[in-house]
């Protein structure tokens, strides 16, 4: 038998000594484990592509995933508001390869979001490349209330020292907050508590379409920019205001916050420079024409002082001339009650008018004329009617269609004032028993100092149809003429609501 004696004794200890460094390694990483799983922080761990394979216990608590959900769908816990953002920038970092951090809101297991800070760096291998990602997550949520409520400071402070004022509504567009000098333009701030702005303007019933408009953008929770309305009694103030929606983390609608100011001084001096514009204007149409019946009084006077031998023939030259400069006056009475309808501000003095008890009225003054030329007035107008305008207005139209009526009608013939109530609209109808206006001539009867041919031997200026078609311009009413038996003029109003 032939054999050999080996000592292993050397290779036993080293075996010995590599199992015992390896039990020594293992209990620091189980310590390390421990020590990681125990402290407050959220600690996690990220292969070369960043995605994570390990979380320790705090952020596995915290979170209420499992490895395997945070490896698949880490993103899902963040804020819907923040995670593309979020993405975005871890992104960045990864690309990057260097030490890099985010905020960011994190969903608790509770479904609770808190902000965190998240900061990541590197690890990598003898050649430089990463072998992982390490990363802590600190709760920041307490830093965040404290920056916010230092902005809310500034904002106040910003809020009670700028010329506007701020301002915040609930979710049913009443006021719960608005800066302290909204007193300069007349209101008591704690007295704005609970209303909304349509409770305190004065332009809604006016502008009805305007307000329809604003208050749809804000039931759509739509910012919206220099809307502007009307507050107080008497010269009204202007106010312009621009607002945008606030929501809570969770994406709830609680109201607008935006900026207001007063615009008076700039609507008012925009008006002066429209009136003074709107006075150039009139004057120039009234020297226009005016030009021809001042022209025939001077060549008048021309002749009678080179031609009037006598005192009677130039009493009958300054009679002509005081005949000629009375038109005239009457003529710049009319153009520039013309101007007025056109360019004033009458919508302001719009209210409620009962049409009914306005063609009676129209029906009395007009009886006594018409009996006397021998025309028959007839007036019917059932009670009810009522329209949005300026009544004097109105009226002022009205008589100027009857009086019309009466001065073509020839004697023994008949006008008609009715009030129709149709759906949606009624509609004031004037029919007469005179000549009637020809279809091709029925716009230009509208435009001033126009003379049909049936109407050159009547008496007039040819102006009071132009004052009925800028009435009713200014009421957005309808005007319309056609056949009668002789004319028949109507006015179509909207009904009110």
């Amino acid at each position: 038998m032939v054999g050999t004696h080996i000592d292993v004794t050397e290779q036993h200890l080293a075996r010995e000594a590599l199992q015992k460094a390896f039990d020594e390694i293992k209990q620091s990483e189980d310590r390390l484990r421990l020590v990681i799983d125990t402290i407050p922080t959220l600690v996690w761990r990220a292969g070369p592509d960043g995605v994570p394979d390990f979380l320790n216990q705090t952020a596995l608590d915290y979170t209420g995933l499992s490895l395997d959900q945070a490896a698949t769908g880490w993103p899902r816990a963040f804020h819907p508001d923040d995670e593309k953002g979020m993405l975005v920038k871890w992104a960045a970092i990864w690309e990057s390869g260097m030490p890099g951090g985010l905020e960011a809101r994190l969903r608790r297991f509770d479904g609770e979001y808190r902000w965190f800070l998240f900061q990541a760096v590197p690890l990598r291998d003898e050649s430089g490349n990463i072998v992982k990602w390490y990363g802590s997550s600190t709760d920041i949520e307490d830093r965040k209330r404290a920056e916010e409520a230092l902005g809310e400071q500034r904002l106040r402070d910003y809020a009670e020292t700028a010329s506007d004022w701020l301002w915040e509504t609930g979710p049913d567009h009443r006021v719960t907050r608005i800066s302290e000098h909204v007193s300069d333009i007349g209101f008591v701030p704690p007295g704005l508590a609970g209303l909304s702005r349509w409770d305190i303007a004065t332009d809604t019933e006016s502008e009805p379409e305007k307000w329809r408009l604003h208050r749809a953008m804000l039931d759509a929770h739509r910012p919206f920019r220099n809307f502007v309305y009307t507050v107080g009694t008497g010269s009204p103030i202007y106010i312009q205001t621009s607002g945008k929606p606030f929501y809570d983390t969770n994406g709830n609608f609680l109201g607008y916050r935006g900026v207001g100011s007063n615009l008076t001084a700039a609507v008012r001096a925009g008006q002066l420079e429209e009136a003074l514009q709107e006075a150039k204007v009139v004057g120039d149409n009234i020297a226009h024409d005016l030009r021809t019946p001042l022209t025939r009084v001077r060549i008048r006077l021309e002749r009678g002082r080179e031609h009037a031998s006598t005192l009677e023939e130039l009493r009958a030259v300054a009679d002509q001339a005081i005949a000629g400069l009375d038109q005239s006056l009457t003529t710049i009475t009319a153009l520039l009650r013309i101007a007025e309808i056109e360019h004033s501000r009458r919508r302001e003095r719009f209210g409620e008018v009962q049409l009914a008890h306005l063609i009676r009225e129209v029906g009395d003054l007009y009886g006594p004329i018409a009996e006397d030329k021998g025309v028959t007035l007839w007036a019917e107008a059932p009670d009810g009617a009522t329209v949005q305008g300026d009544r004097d207005l109105l009226f002022e139209a009205v008589v100027n269609l009857v009086n019309n009526a009466v001065k073509f009608t020839p004697e023994g013939g008949r006008v008609e004032v009715i009030l129709l109530c149709k759906e949606g609209e009624t509609v004031i109808r004037v029919i007469d028993t005179g000549p009637g206006i020809p279809e091709i001539e029925r716009e230009a009867v509208t435009q001033r100092f126009y003379r049909s041919d049936k109407s050159r031997n009547t008496k007039g200026l040819g102006l009071g149809l132009s004052i009925v078609a800028a009435i009713i311009k200014l009421h957005d009413f309808r005007f319309r003429i056609s056949d009668g038996p002789g004319c028949t003029a109507e006015i179509a109003c909207p009904n009110l609501d």
